[in-house]
């Protein structure tokens, strides 16, 4: 099969690869979209420590089932699925009390094993989800990022807050989306780039330069700032958001664009500050995503664009050099579908067997 591969910072390689062979207790999923997420831009830029090459990397993504383990149960081939990339242990002490999303010893598809850059990738069937037959693939593709943007409003908002969100990049354009759903007051984009804050304030929101927003912040504001939403991840949005929020504010930490940032901590004290880290989803995040998605409450027209996956090179050098005129950029995979005329012996053969003998 034909996969994008990450063999070192800036560079991407495209390349026939073998089918991924699955367990008893995984499914195969053929790619139908794939989403490009900020964390693989950063592991694409060589600022990622969990992204070691050679990887296939894509975790946001949306396909039809290929192929059953067989101790798979509930699903059949064909299905229209979405998978929740995050696999937990279940076992460790942060398991236990529901906290999936920081188990001690969490795996991640295309992190910790091939992911979905590619035309077939081997998941959990536990992490499957069904969406409709004739629902969008890349908008179903959105569950993923739209649970990281959920879970990330459910730690510090409240109903009819007024809410800066910094980055108009997917995540933020999805926090504005699930900050609407939950009942946002005004909400506020910074970005540095113009056709980003257009995104956004399709999305709803007032889009500004993080210089406009020191001057405007009385009167977008008159309450004051109660909750920061960082989902850049750098010195300046860091350190400016938490001089904006309110005195017992809260500023969520999404954004993983530095490892390290110099931080005015004096001032987080005296203000009684929090700074609260929002690390991907819950279960139920992930499921009211694709709840939100199927009920087309999400839409993906005019900040998306969609190419096919051998174009992935060039739109990871356009949106690492931000020029890119759109915030999400999704694949699709050049996968045929299985032979009927493979020779004996072949993987083709293997999967097809798989599908002859599902439950």
């Amino acid at each position: 099969m034909q996969a994008l591969i990450y063999q070192g910072p800036e560079k991407l390689t495209f390349e026939e690869v073998d089918v991924p062979s699955i367990r008893p207790n995984e499914a195969l999923v053929r790619v139908e979209s794939v989403g490009i997420c900020g964390s693989e831009l950063e592991g694409y830029l060589g600022h990622s420590s969990v992204r070691v090459p050679p990887l296939v990397m894509g975790h946001e993504f949306c396909g039809r089932i290929a192929a059953l383990g067989d101790q798979v149960r509930g699903l059949t081939p064909e299905d229209k699925v979405v998978v929740n990339p995050l696999m937990a242990c279940g076992t460790c002490a942060n398991c236990r009390r529901g906290a999936y999303n920081i188990c001690r010893n969490r795996k991640i598809v295309g992190i910790h094993r091939p992911g979905a850059f590619a035309a077939y990738v081997a998941v959990p069937f536990e992490n499957v989800i069904r969406v409709p037959q004739d629902m969008d693939a890349s908008l179903a593709s959105l569950a993923e990022p739209l649970a990281v943007a959920i879970h990330a409003i459910k730690l510090g908002f409240k109903p009819l807050d007024d809410l800066l969100i910094y980055g108009a990049g997917p995540i933020g354009l999805l926090c504005v989306a699930a900050a609407r759903q939950m009942g946002a007051g005004n909400i506020v984009v910074l970005d540095l780039q113009p056709a980003r804050l257009a995104h956004a304030e399709r999305f709803g929101a007032i889009g500004l330069s993080p210089r406009e927003i020191e001057d405007r912040r009385e009167a977008l504001f008159p309450q004051g700032i109660p909750v920061a939403i960082d989902c850049v991840g750098v010195q300046a949005t860091r350190e400016q958001a938490m001089n904006l929020v309110d005195p017992g504010g809260a500023v969520i930490m999404v954004g993983l664009g530095q490892g390290n940032s110099e931080l005015p901590m004096n001032h987080l004290v005296r203000q009684e500050i929090s700074l609260i880290g929002s690390y991907t989803y819950s279960h139920e995040d992930f499921r009211q995503a694709v709840a939100l998605l199927t009920r087309g409450d999400i839409a993906i027209e005019g900040w998306t664009e969609t190419r096919s996956l051998d174009e992935g090179p060039a739109a990871f050098r356009e949106l690492a050099e931000g020029i890119s005129r759109f915030s999400k950029i999704f694949f699709e995979a050049l996968n045929p579908p299985i032979a009927a005329d493979a020779q004996p012996g072949s993987d083709v053969i293997e999967w097809a067997q798989f599908i002859r003998t599902a439950r």
